[in-house]
């Protein structure tokens, strides 16, 4: 189940790239309860090029599902308005 929401980016950090050679990111995000949750980018992703340091401290909004073991982002862009 694919769920779209606005997240804040508090941190993010730039993982060892995939075995494709796509880059891969993780968040630490809050969400619009105040949760903070950690979000990964999914592997292979080609949108994640898009990413750069201007997202930290910046709204997204994002898709997201959940596997086994964590939250993967499966599409973002910077959102226009809180």
């Amino acid at each position: 189940m694919s769920d779209q929401e606005r997240y804040f980016i508090k941190t993010m950090r730039r993982l060892t790239k995939s075995r494709m050679g796509n880059p891969r990111f993780k968040f630490t995000v809050v969400n619009k309860l105040g949760e903070t949750r950690v979000l990964h980018t999914a592997p292979d992703a080609g949108w994640t090029y898009a990413i750069n340091d201007g997202w930290e401290n910046r709204m997204i909004e994002g898709e997201t599902h959940t596997n086994s073991r964590n939250i993967i982002l499966d599409f973002a862009k910077i959102a226009e308005k809180f």
